[in-house]
């Protein structure tokens, strides 16, 4: 690793902070990218640093969850990632915002079509009885066009309204059976991964009860009773952690020690 604080460069495996006013828990942040400063250069963490990158007395820690991501730096797999995979490329695929509905349109009430149609069947036949005795149908004629426009129009109108009423409620209930859809997918990844979760736990609670006994610390009845930070360390003694691990514990004589323990680069703060 790299890291540069208050002018000064620091190189190696181990590095010892204690004489800096330098909080471990900046230190931290920097490395997983969060913070500029102090400049850390070093390999990506993995996913368990982001529950054990950084131990301190007042941590708390979720020993089995860590514990999972540990396995996983160290590549194991279990029978529920390929279904994760398919779950998280199915959630991917269903980002959605909310629909944009068209305007609601007035509708046109059925009386005043019948109206209409009643009034364009009356004129019509005024105009049917003038011509049969030859009176003057100038008017009656213009009266039957005025009254048949006006019909057309408003049945155009009511099928606009119908279409855009139709439109509405499908793009409603197209959004509504995604967030469906994205509820049921989620649910299944949800329980997908906490199977996995166990999976990973039993494979390797043998190789944590070990490591539980490797670190320094009080030793628990059982390795998950460890507390925070004994539990973390035997957590980052099984992982893999190519990134510094960030300390502020006692619990090792020297960083170096700490290093040599855990099998990772160190700050000690």
């Amino acid at each position: 690793m790299r890291l540069r604080v208050a002018g000064t460069t620091y190189t190696g495996a181990v590095v010892d902070l204690r004489a800096r006013n330098v909080d471990g828990q900046t230190v931290a942040a920097s490395i997983r990218g969060r913070r500029c400063l102090p400049a850390v250069s070093c390999p990506e963490p993995p996913a368990v640093y982001a529950y054990t990158g950084h131990v301190h007395p007042s941590m708390g820690l979720r020993t089995r969850t860590a514990l999972a991501a540990a396995a996983r730096s160290r590549g194991y797999e279990t029978p529920q990632d390929d279904a994760i995979a398919d779950r998280r490329a199915k959630l991917a695929e269903l980002e959605c915002s909310p629909p944009e509905l068209p305007d609601p349109v007035d509708p046109v009430s059925e009386s005043t079509i019948d109206g209409l149609q009643e009034a364009v069947a009356t004129h019509r036949g005024r105009l049917t009885a003038r011509q049969a005795v030859g009176a003057d149908d100038e008017a009656a004629q213009a009266a039957l066009r005025d009254a048949a426009t006006e019909l057309s129009e408003l049945e155009t109108q009511r099928a606009a309204v119908s279409e855009t009423r139709e439109l509405r409620r499908s793009r409603a209930r197209a959004y509504r059976d995604t967030l469906e859809e994205q509820r049921r997918l989620a649910d299944e990844l949800a329980n997908l991964r906490r199977s996995a979760r166990a999976t990973l736990v039993d494979r390797c609670a043998e190789t944590f009860a070990r490591a539980i006994d490797a670190v320094p610390g009080p030793v628990p009845d059982s390795p998950f009773d460890a507390d925070p930070v004994t539990a973390a360390l035997g957590v980052l003694r099984f992982a893999k952690t190519p990134a510094p691990v960030v300390l502020e514990t006692d619990r090792f004589r020297s960083p170096t020690a700490a290093s040599d323990c855990l099998d990772a680069p160190v700050v000690r703060c």
